[in-house]
């Protein structure tokens, strides 16, 4: 049974301005320690930023709204296992044992990029 549905697009270039003038201090808020090292990697840094905030902006529109008081940017990551999907991980432990409660067992996430625009669909089962 489907629990959430949330999307969300981004467009490339805002996040780029945000990095620009606020750097450190906007990755540092938003994102995971693993999520930044990611994707500082690649030269073109400001796209895997941008995919990853439209999957947590989808995320939270997923989640029902008890939930979405517990919730913050760090409070999930899309994590990329090498040669495997991109997943869903719940960081904060308090919202995960809630999600559960809730009967949220299953978190699917699809992200995709396209020129100006990044956007993410998150279902919650």
């Amino acid at each position: 049974m489907i629990k959430g549905l949330g999307v969300d697009i981004v467009e490339i270039d805002r996040i780029t301005k945000m990095i620009s003038r606020y750097g450190d201090l906007f990755l540092n808020k938003v994102f995971t320690p693993s999520e930044i090292t990611f994707c500082s990697k690649h030269i073109q840094k400001q796209i895997p930023f941008a995919g990853r905030w439209a999957v947590k902006e989808a995320f939270y529109k997923a989640l029902p709204r008890n939930l979405q008081k517990i919730s913050g940017w760090k409070s999930v990551q899309l994590a990329r296992p090498e040669r495997e999907k991109p997943f869903l991980d719940i960081c904060d432990e308090r919202l995960r044992e809630s999600m559960t409660e809730d009967g949220i067992t299953c978190p699917f996430v699809s992200v995709s990029h396209e020129k100006h625009y990044c956007v993410a669909t998150v279902i919650l089962q």
